[in-house]
């Protein structure tokens, strides 16, 4: 295993696991994985609220997407999961005061539970930093 750290959080990685790097997405994904996990990273200047994160994700519940209720370190939100075009797709709106992260993770229909431990093995590890 090993760390990857930002300006605000860490997580633990498989070492298989790359990383891109890229403006404001981080794209974490094996190299003959199925999928890709992206983390956005957003310092509000207060915090936005619980309200703010079902405003985000309004174009998912209002599709069907069932939200519920995630805790991941230090980190609250919502998860949800749907399916567009044969595509699966998973999203964490997550708050730690004025700390906003969306992530998501998007593979091929029927792949998603290829990765689903390594995903939440993933995101459990996530962690502020202070």
């Amino acid at each position: 295993m090993k760390k990857y750290q930002t300006e605000y959080w860490k997580i633990t990685l498989p070492d298989e696991w790359q990383v891109d790097e890229k403006a404001e997405v981080l794209t974490l994904f094996h190299p003959q994985g199925v999928g890709e996990l992206q983390i956005s990273t957003i310092q509000f200047d207060e915090p936005p609220g619980g309200e703010a994160l079902l405003k985000l994700a309004a174009e998912h519940i209002d599709a069907g997407a069932e939200p519920e209720e995630v805790t991941l370190g230090e980190f609250d939100g919502i998860v949800l999961e749907y399916e567009v075009d044969d595509e699966y797709g998973c999203e964490w709106y997550l708050l730690a005061g004025s700390l906003f992260l969306f992530v998501t993770y998007v593979c091929d229909c029927g792949d998603d539970e290829q990765e689903h431990d390594l995903v939440e093995f993933i995101l459990e590890s996530l962690t502020l930093i202070r």
